[in-house]
């Protein structure tokens, strides 16, 4: 297999949707589906695709703190937080994620980054962040949850419905969170437990 990862070039936008789209629906990673390549600025970023026989099969996108703490949860120094992250599920143990981290890891210390942050809420990702000797650093449950009647009563004087709220909290909480509040169980807006991972380099 001959492996090639670069940056991300214009003309790679539509095939880099229809990627996303694809590594989208074997996975929990995301909670929407893009339609529209993401625009980073003004924050610095790296973009990297990577390639078997001319064609995408992965992707990577970090965008940079301007400030400690801007985008990422650790707010000791300047990180970079990895928003796209992952590869066709036909090329699973073929290292692509891990040649993938490499070569962001080189692309940000370029830029004087010395982090990365990987959130996931999907198991599988989670264990290789695992695998990959990655320290985690928070987590937390994101759930939806139907409007309690006060709420949806309030917005509704200001011609607003609400169709379920999306919310996030500590896992220490989240026994009151559903004791309290009616939880939505059902996928796909089934509640997830996110992980953070931390590499430093």
């Amino acid at each position: 297999m001959d492996l090639v990862i670069r940056e991300y070039r214009p003309e790679d936008c539509s095939e880099w949707v229809r990627v996303h789209a694809i590594i989208l629906s074997t996975s929990h990673a995301w909670n929407y589906t893009i339609q529209e390549r993401p625009n980073y600025e003004p924050n610095e970023s790296t973009q990297l695709v990577a390639l078997v026989d001319g064609r995408i099969i992965g992707m990577a996108d970090v965008q940079y703190d301007r400030t400690p703490g801007e985008l990422c949860y650790v707010k000791d120094s300047r990180g970079g937080y990895v928003l796209e992250f992952g590869r066709l599920p036909e090329f699973a143990g073929s290292r692509i994620g891990s040649k993938l981290i490499e070569a962001m890891i080189e692309d940000a210390k370029r830029k004087g980054i010395r982090r990365l942050e990987f959130w996931s809420q999907d198991r599988t990702a989670q264990r290789f962040y695992r695998r990959m000797q990655m320290k985690e650093i928070s987590r937390h449950y994101r759930f939806r949850m139907k409007p309690p009647e006060d709420v949806r009563e309030r917005l509704s004087k200001d011609y607003v419905g609400i169709e379920y709220i999306y919310g996030v909290c500590v896992p220490d909480e989240w026994p009151l969170v559903k004791e309290k509040f009616d939880i939505i169980e059902k996928p796909p807006l089934e509640p997830h437990l996110c992980v953070g991972f931390e590499v430093r380099f």
